[in-house]
């Protein structure tokens, strides 16, 4: 599982890369490019343009968001998946992390890791099913950005 959230947490930025505030934060509401590798027999995906949809069971979405999107990770004949998700708020950190926190134990997840470093603060969260979650949030001059990282143990 740790090979799959280091491998999305790369994937996630260097899709951030190409510096500069994305599209929604310039004030342009064109809409960003699409984008998507597949593996050549379909069992893998990649997307830069997926729906921000697909967290855990009882878990909802951040009601404050600015922007969002998510990539897309998954296949093999083991089924492991990974989905990343990315978006901002006008809140600060502590309040994404104290939401998800809460959300989380409602919804059956323990807190497995909790760290703050700089601006940033983590929150790892796993159930017994071996399902996982970890939330970064980061202030920035903007807000915070936030990424989701969810997903399975392979079993």
């Amino acid at each position: 599982m740790r090979a799959i959230l280091m491998t999305g947490a790369a994937l996630l930025a260097l899709a951030g890369c190409g510096g500069g505030a994305d599209e929604a934060d310039r004030g342009n509401a064109a809409a960003p490019a699409q984008a998507g590798m597949a593996s050549p027999g379909g069992a893998g995906e990649v997307r830069g343009d997926a729906a921000f949809s697909g967290l855990p069971e009882g878990i909802p979405a951040y009601p404050q968001i600015r922007g969002g999107g998510a990539i897309q990770m998954g296949g093999g004949d083991d089924g492991a998946e990974m989905r990343v998700m990315a978006f901002r708020t006008d809140d600060p950190p502590a309040d994404v992390i104290a939401f998800y926190a809460e959300a989380a134990g409602r919804a059956g997840f323990r807190i497995v890791n909790r760290a703050e470093s700089g601006p940033s603060m983590v929150l790892g969260l796993a159930r017994d099913d071996g399902e996982a979650l970890n939330v970064t949030a980061t202030g920035t001059a903007t807000g915070t950005s936030v990424q989701l990282m969810t997903g399975r143990e392979r079993r």
